[in-house]
């Protein structure tokens, strides 16, 4: 198995990738690519991209690939400014919840359409979200497929995107709770019973918004918090990263990860 190569990634990256699932082995087969899905890097062990269950952050560390699948790291050949950067970080955050599309992201295939939704596939989140700060990636950012954007002339790819992992890295982290997923979780269920009230929510950007025309509301949507968990959600977090919440323990768990890493770049040197 393998892994993102975060010393080689910035923030804005653009990453492309598969599995050996049949709805990416069909996303392959109808671009002619040995690519199905794309995601943007938005920070440290974060990735932000869109998926059936909408867009949403996924950490990095538990993002592993086999070692026959594809995996690409592209950046813009001119540099980025730090406005820009923060622009296309800004605009896939402000996304986080929308619903997914699978039939616009089908419709690309066939030229894509003259209308388009405010609902999201991965291709369409990276092309806009790069359109964002005036940067065009590919003809139509709101219709693209992931080899679009890998044959996109603006972009470069860089060396070195993956390293290996070791078995036991990978079960460490597929046996701990995740509370990037718990969090998508929380945040759909909020949006789904919102959209109960008005269709048109895609995000919690959109939710606000109606609550200021809709303050009768409140309350209703006040209740989806708290039967959704989103209000508890830090509870969770404490109990299993405490050390994000104590100085003394986060020194120690920074000391950790680095024996960490180095005990698993021995075991896959020796495997």
């Amino acid at each position: 198995m393998k892994k993102l190569n975060e010393r080689s990634l910035k923030r804005g990256d653009i990453i492309l990738t598969t599995t050996t699932d049949a709805i990416s082995k069909a996303i392959r087969v109808a671009t002619w690519s040995d690519i199905s899905h794309a995601m943007i890097y938005v920070e440290d062990h974060s990735v932000i991209d869109a998926t059936g269950d909408g867009v949403h952050a996924r950490n990095t560390q538990r993002l592993h690939f086999e070692d026959d699948c594809s995996v690409y790291a592209l950046r813009l050949r001119a540099s980025l400014s730090d406005e820009q950067i923060r622009g296309i970080c800004d605009f896939v955050r402000a996304q986080v919840g929308t619903q997914y599309s699978r039939r616009e992201a089908i419709s690309t295939r066939f030229g894509g359409a003259r209308a388009w939704s405010r609902k999201q596939f991965c291709s369409r989140l990276v092309a806009q979200a790069y359109a964002s700060v005036g940067i065009k990636l590919v003809d139509d950012p709101n219709f693209c497929s992931p080899a679009d954007i890998k044959h996109s002339p603006a972009l470069a790819e860089i060396p070195s995107p993956t390293i290996s992992i070791s078995a036991n890295e990978t079960k460490f982290w597929n046996e701990r709770q995740s509370l990037p997923e718990k969090m998508a979780a929380a945040t759909n269920a909020v949006l789904d019973g919102a959209r109960v009230k008005n269709k048109d929510i895609q995000n919690l950007n959109d939710l606000d918004l109606h609550l200021v025309k809709y303050p009768e509301d409140d309350e209703f949507v006040c209740g989806l918090l708290e039967t959704s968990g989103y209000l508890t959600l830090w509870r969770f977090n404490l109990e299993v990263n405490p050390w994000q919440y104590d100085l003394r323990l986060m020194n120690a768990h920074a000391a950790r990860d680095s024996r960490m890493e180095e005990y698993c770049r021995d075991v896959v040197l020796n495997e």
